[in-house]
């Protein structure tokens, strides 16, 4: 009998923890959405269903509840994949919680956001929406199921931020080269003096003076002779 009730017990002991496991399996279980939810996607002023490389990329999902249980958005997600196998995913996006409520018979929209970095080309791509009953029930819901494309960002000529770090560049190596320039090649400038002008004093009546002194006397009476007989021919000219 010992040993009946122990075996008993040992087989409840076992089976215990099989049981949480089936629980906490059935919590965790995720449904598909069913017929009575539609959930929609588009990209916002977008027709073309581009995803542009380096910028935000939203889409906006409706949920359209026709049903009469009521259910609350609790995740939005998705997936980038090869657009001819889709087992291939290429990234999975960031996951966001909303706790949006979505009653019986209404509809919603929120917005769901992601950056992408690809090479330019098409992909496919996926947005999950996950959503709760009042029963903490989940579902899942495709939001969107389709091919875009990825595009580079067109640069343009008068974009602000270009033109901003532009100019910043600019003044750096602007300021480089002129402590560069002045590094190797400024110093004191000399400073343009007047010209001073030196007046020189008419020193011609000295230096015409002969010194006659070391002269004979009778060379110098004959000098004066001369000049005498010329002066007085000159007069005598005049007079005439």
């Amino acid at each position: 009998m010992k040993n009946i009730l122990s075996i008993f017990f040992l087989a409840v002991l076992l089976f215990i923890p099989l049981l949480a496991f089936g629980a906490e399996s059935e919590e965790t279980q995720v449904y598909h959405a069913p017929k009575t939810v539609e959930i929609s996607g588009e990209f916002t002023d977008n027709p073309f269903n581009q995803i542009i490389n380096g910028q935000k990329n939203t889409v906006k999902l409706t949920f359209d509840n026709k049903g009469e249980s009521n259910y609350t958005i609790e995740t939005v997600t998705g997936q980038l994949f090869n657009k001819d196998n889709p087992s291939e995913i290429y990234r999975n996006l960031t996951a966001y919680k909303y706790s949006v409520a979505a009653p019986s018979m209404d509809h919603v929209e929120v917005n769901y956001n992601f950056y992408a970095e690809f090479p330019p080309q098409e992909l496919g791509l996926n947005i999950y929406v996950y959503f709760s009953d009042e029963n903490a029930k989940k579902f899942r819901g495709v939001g969107y199921n389709d091919t875009v494309t990825v595009v580079d960002p067109e640069v343009s000529f008068f974009d602000l931020q270009l033109i901003f770090m532009y100019l910043i560049l600019i003044g750096f190596f602007g300021g480089m080269g002129y402590l560069i320039f002045q590094s190797f090649f400024g110093g004191a400038k000399t400073k343009k003096g007047k010209k001073r002008i030196v007046k020189t004093e008419d020193n011609n009546s000295e230096s015409d003076k002969f010194d006659e002194s070391w002269l004979p006397e009778q060379h110098l009476k004959s000098q004066t002779t001369r000049s005498s007989a010329r002066i007085r021919k000159k007069n005598e000219a005049k007079k005439e």
